[in-house]
């Protein structure tokens, strides 16, 4: 091989892995976003939809229960009452809200983006439990 060869496979190589650095970096802080949280129990559940949000709980029989599912690897209908909050989605649930359910009644029922799309009327008109059919995909104690 020739020199201007090495040196092209070389440029190629620090290309790839630069981009794959920067869209690494790049999801990570999207992951960040996503999952802000106050406390230090907090889990990460995924939606139907593949978005993922933090969800963070006062009592402590709720939280079993999410570990449980995420030991499982089960879905619920998990939500609470929206409130509006600093991350990517603009809401959390409350913390001493959160509800787990095999069924809902289907006005209650909607995904992240959902949710987040339309928060005045999840906060100011349906006031309510809302929730996501979610898995919990990741524990945080």
């Amino acid at each position: 091989m020739n020199k201007r060869t090495i040196y092209s496979v070389v440029v190629l190589v620090v290309i790839v892995v630069a981009s794959y650095s920067a869209w690494s970096y790049m999801n990570h802080l999207d992951y960040l976003d996503k999952t802000v949280h106050e406390t230090g129990i907090w889990a990460v559940i995924m939606d139907s939809k593949g978005d993922i949000m933090a969800v963070e709980t006062t009592s402590d029989e709720v939280w079993d229960h999410l570990v449980d599912l995420y030991n499982d690897e089960e879905e619920r209908w998990i939500g609470g009452i929206v409130a509006e909050y600093n991350n990517k989605w603009g809401f959390r649930f409350k913390l001493d809200t959160i509800v787990i359910a095999k069924i809902t009644i289907e006005g209650a029922q909607s995904n992240i983006q959902g949710i987040s799309g339309d928060l005045d009327y999840w906060i100011n008109t349906w006031a309510n439990v809302a929730y996501v059919m979610a898995s919990v995909v990741e524990t945080h104690e």
